[in-house]
């Protein structure tokens, strides 16, 4: 990719760098001068990020051997060639960076590139697009703040998935939204309202697996800043609340070598190649060891439940939205699969390195398939695989454990992911909610 920047022979040119943190938040700062636009720049930069949860509270990391109040600079590679607007009005400008050197091994880009490494060896690439849901609501920090849940008001009132009166009622809004995405340069293929209040979908057009990725992490960051400046508040939470459905994170994947799409063959059943049946395989197969790539946060497993057009087991069906993997049959050019399970709380990073390394897993040990769901997978019981992890804490422990895992990922990325989630569980599951008092303080 080429950045069209024009300021770049500027010595006094300013953007913005991001990075990748565990949580999939771009953290970064402003940078002055011409070394944005000289090759893949090096710099360096607080390894802090990278041991910090969403609230900047300090996780015991294992990824650095000094004390855990003692943080140094980590070396920090600029990458030039994705610059780019990340305002509709004005120019502001961010590039994406990734860590390098002792710190690559823990970096949630570096992740995904050992994967795709990984699948490249074996003489494939892969083609991903994004879709996330995101509910906008009329508040803004201060009136988040300083008013209880049930007060706030979302951008439209009650379910009303793809709405055409709402979309052209608020269609300075969409036209917005699209502007953004068209300067900098994050094509869509739709954008609609969701069932449930105020959600909105988006779907980013798909391309080369890692520019997908870039493109979904500064797309959260871009809209949720978007929305500030509109007096708005945007979430991309798994479950905002027990009453609406979840949030989702869906990801678009297929397979090719040599310009032909893998995934397809056009004498098999539905077109499924043999290729794509041990790639789904082996998702399936380590599913519930890689779901809390994928599936990140406490809140996220609260998605998970029966009747919420979200997997509660590792299943597979043809055009089948109760499953956690959906065949997309089609010709050569839309023929993919969809991997259901995350949240849109993803890090892009990790969840698509979870879809994809699970798959070539099941390549490279040739992975049975199951038989595929026809009817509603949230109903099925007798799934050989089960339940997918209950909770955070369960799908942290498995990840932990697992040696498939360590081989995929890496042992160090493993210890550190997982002490960042244990930290996570940990936060949160002493916590006593309204719910809690109100179902029990008198009663009980």
């Amino acid at each position: 990719m080429t950045d069209t920047r024009d300021s770049c022979t500027n010595s006094a040119a300013a953007a913005m760098i991001g990075v990748s943190d565990f949580d999939g938040i771009l953290r970064g700062k402003h940078v002055l001068g011409e070394d944005l636009c000289v090759g893949d720049k090096v710099i360096k930069f607080s390894e802090a990020v990278l041991a910090w949860d969403c609230s900047d509270r300090v996780i015991p990391a294992s990824f650095t051997q000094e004390p855990q109040s003692v943080f140094g600079d980590a070396d920090l590679r600029i990458l030039s060639g994705t610059g780019r607007s990340v305002s509709y009005a004005g120019d502001q400008y961010l590039y994406l960076a990734e860590f390098t050197g002792a710190h690559e091994s823990v970096c949630p880009r570096g992740i995904l590139r050992k994967v795709l490494r990984r699948v490249a060896d074996r003489g494939y690439g892969c083609t991903v697009g994004f879709e996330f849901e995101f509910m906008l609501f009329k508040e803004n920090p201060d009136t988040i703040e300083d008013k209880p849940f049930g007060q706030w008001a979302p951008l439209t009132r009650g379910p009303f998935g793809y709405s055409i009166a709402r979309s052209v009622a608020h269609r300075e809004l969409f036209g917005e939204i699209l502007a953004l995405c068209e300067k900098s340069r994050i094509p869509l293929s739709g954008l609609h309202f969701e069932t449930g209040p105020g959600v909105i979908e988006a779907s980013l057009r798909h391309c080369d697996a890692l520019e997908a990725a870039d493109r979904a992490i500064i797309f959260k960051s871009m809209i949720k800043a978007w929305a500030q400046t509109r007096g708005m508040t945007a979430t991309f939470m798994a479950k905002v609340s027990e009453k609406w459905p979840g949030q989702s994170g869906h990801i678009h994947v297929s397979m090719s070598s040599d310009g032909q799409n893998v995934f397809y063959d056009s004498e098999a059943s539905r077109n499924v190649s043999k290729l794509m049946r041990h790639f789904i395989g082996g998702q399936l197969k380590y599913m519930n060891e890689f779901c809390v790539l994928a599936v990140p946060n406490f809140n996220s497993y609260k998605r998970l439940v029966p009747g919420c057009w979200a997997p509660i087991c590792p299943s597979w069906g043809v055009d089948n939205r109760s499953c956690a993997i959906r065949v997309i049959p089609g010709e050569p050019s839309v023929h993919r699969l969809e991997y259901r399970l995350p949240g849109a709380d993803l890090n892009p990073y990790l969840a698509l390195a979870c879809a994809i390394g699970s798959g070539i897993l099941g390549i490279e040990t040739n992975a049975a398939l199951p038989a595929s769901i026809a009817g509603n997978a949230s109903t099925e019981t007798c799934l050989p695989s089960g339940r997918l992890p209950q909770s955070l804490s369960e799908a942290t422990y498995r990840f932990a454990q697992s040696p498939a895992a360590n081989d995929v990922f890496g042992e160090r990325f493993v210890e550190a992911f997982s002490c960042s989630r244990r930290w996570e569980w940990e936060a949160l599951q002493h916590r006593v909610t309204d719910f809690e008092r109100r179902r029990y303080f008198e009663i009980i």
